[in-house]
């Protein structure tokens, strides 16, 4: 653990967003370096885990998930070569371990083939980012604890890979646990980087954002429901179009008519 350690606190990565127009439900970022504790010897055997809660307390609905972005880094390498790995992803209702919150259910599972590791030495490392789908996965309310481990399969490279990780002051939206999760083949334990609640918890940098908003081309004032304003719009715009900007073509064949006035009548009412 002290040699990962040291590598945790050898670099700072730099922190980038993923872009989406999604609603965040959870972002960590970056600002405590990065731990990399799997390599060729352990990568078949170890897990490791983190998690934190996205809701106000008990009472609160469940919340739906769209995906995760982990922010991940290699270190150690051999400089020049590449490497490949499988990562097994598991969403848990709270922290993997059960140690921490949550009942460590699982929510979703999944494997994550042939990811690409970059380069690395033993004075720099790389960091890149990996985003999860998550189909169909909510959480199960009130607090809405989410958590999830990583596991290697097919580990193909010369050095170490893990994560990027972060100190409380990072945690930007939702609300962070102060201990990652280990699991060493046959149980699960806690680990941190040291004492302080802040500047030495074990925060892997993530992003959990809500699904993405599904698109209702009818709501032509982006109100979030067709109605009569946008019957309006649309009656208003009535003919051929006059530039290859006319939203209210909800059929794209160049001209606001009655196929159009059908879509728009059909999606009355509230965007899904």
């Amino acid at each position: 653990m002290k040699t990962f350690l040291a590598a945790a606190i050898a670099a700072v990565a730099t922190w980038v967003a993923a872009p989406s127009n999604a609603q965040v439900l959870f972002e960590t970022g970056s600002d405590n370096g990065f731990f990399t504790p799997f390599n060729a010897a352990n990568a078949a055997t170890v897990k490791y885990g983190d998690s934190g809660w996205l809701g106000d307390g008990p009472g609160s609905p469940p919340v739906a998930l769209g995906r995760i972005t982990l922010y991940l880094a290699t270190f150690g390498g051999n400089g020049l070569d590449s490497g490949t790995t499988d990562i097994e992803f598991t969403l848990n209702d709270g922290d993997p371990s059960g140690l921490v919150f949550g009942s460590g259910a699982v929510l979703y599972s999944t494997v994550v083939t042939d990811v690409k590791l970059p380069p690395s030495t033993s004075l720099e490392a790389s960091f890149f980012a990996v985003t999860i789908d998550l189909p169909g996965v909510s959480t199960t309310g009130n607090f809405n604890n989410v958590g999830w481990s990583v596991k290697l399969r097919n580990f193909n490279y010369s050095g170490s890979f893990g994560f990027q990780v972060a100190t409380c002051n990072a945690q930007y939206v939702g609300f962070y646990t102060n201990n990652a999760s280990f699991f060493n083949g046959t149980s699960w334990s806690l680990f941190a980087f040291g004492p302080n609640a802040c500047t030495q918890i074990a925060q892997f940098a993530a992003i959990i954002e809500a699904p993405q908003p599904v698109a209702c081309p009818a709501d032509l004032n982006g109100d979030g429901s067709v109605d009569g304003q946008d019957l309006g719009i649309l009656l208003g715009a009535w003919g051929p179009c006059a530039t290859s900007d006319c939203p209210a073509d909800l059929n794209l064949d160049g001209a606001v008519n009655g196929q159009d006035l059908g879509i728009l009548l059909g999606a009355w009412g509230p965007c899904a």
